[in-house]
């Protein structure tokens, strides 16, 4: 690899020469310039990001974490979070971690320890230390489509999880259904219990209970991924849906419009959600100081063929 030093023995000038013309400053003749920007090709030199974030106290770099990019609402949301920290000039560090404490533990030292100026978060397990944890390092945190934290630095791009669903709940209640079930993820995500919060409160406004999923005529899925899974496993054991089980999901992924499908689901926007939350993270970052900010989006239900009247 080729050094500062090796680049300047080149050009005939001084290491600190060739630094002032790495970082565009104006005190270097126009021929000096000419001449180091030659080396510099002729030799291959690559400025060591690393050691310039050291010197700048800071990484042009963002971490996204996100509970399943398994999950193709997380996959988009990392991909609009990527997408919108580069037009900025800023890479992005994606982490997975099943919503495990463990693995949020280490995640967080690691994005620590490599320095980045801010953190998106997609998911987070119930109770989770990780945004205190990054906020106490002087680190920026956005929370992208869940909120429900207390503290007063975090930024939130937040969903208003109890209107979607009493949306669901007044949709298929006005399809005649009386018997309905929640089904969630295997891990305990903190956007999660809220849907399922939501959806308890919007049936106890009806005077109705929770069923088991055996029992329910219409069941609403955590995320769009358990409605499909649902569906497949409905329709295996020879019942239909809508016919005899309506199915709700949560998000609008494309696959839940496609022609075989159908389904009935609450919209959310990863493109818009990535894009703010970075917008939000690098405006904290360029004030030196924490987003304390928050913003909640009610998101539309979109009613498709995965939800019909109630069976008699």
């Amino acid at each position: 690899m080729t050094t500062l030093v090796e680049v300047a023995r080149h050009a005939g000038v001084s290491k600190s020469t060739v630094s002032n013309v790495i970082q565009g400053r104006v005190t270097v003749a126009e021929t000096t310039r000419r001449k180091v920007e030659l080396a510099i090709r002729e030799t291959g030199y690559r400025p060591n990001a690393i050691a310039r974030s050291l010197r700048a106290r800071t990484s042009h770099s963002i971490g996204m974490i996100v509970p399943d990019l398994n999950n193709p609402f997380h996959a988009a949301l990392s991909v609009a979070v990527e997408r919108a920290a580069k037009q900025h000039g800023y890479a992005t560090l994606i982490a997975h971690t099943d919503c495990a404490p463990d693995i949020e533990t280490e995640v967080s030292r690691a994005l620590f320890e490599r320095r980045v100026d801010a953190v998106v978060i997609a998911g987070l397990s119930t109770g989770s230390a990780m945004p205190t944890s990054l906020l106490d390092n002087g680190i920026p945190v956005v929370l992208a489509s869940f909120g429900g934290l207390s503290d007063g630095r975090l930024g939130f791009v937040d969903l208003d999880d109890a209107a979607a669903m009493e949306a669901v709940v007044e949709h298929l209640f006005g399809l005649g259904h009386r018997s309905f079930a929640f089904v969630s993820q295997s891990y305990a995500e903190q956007s999660g219990e809220r849907r399922r919060q939501g959806f308890e409160q919007a049936l106890a406004r009806r005077a109705l209970s929770a069923v088991s999923r055996e029992e329910a005529t219409a069941i609403m899925a955590h995320n769009d991924l358990l409605a499909l899974g649902l569906i497949d496993e409905i329709e295996r054991g020879g019942r239909t849906v809508p016919f005899d089980v309506s199915v709700t999901g949560h998000d609008d992924i494309p696959l839940a419009a496609h022609s075989r499908i159908r389904l009935t689901t609450v919209r959310s926007d990863a493109q818009f959600m990535g894009q703010r939350a970075v917008e939000l993270a690098l405006r904290a970052v360029q004030a030196g100081g924490h987003v304390a900010h928050r913003e909640i989006h009610t998101n539309p239900l979109v009613i498709r063929h995965s939800t019909g009247a109630a069976p008699r």
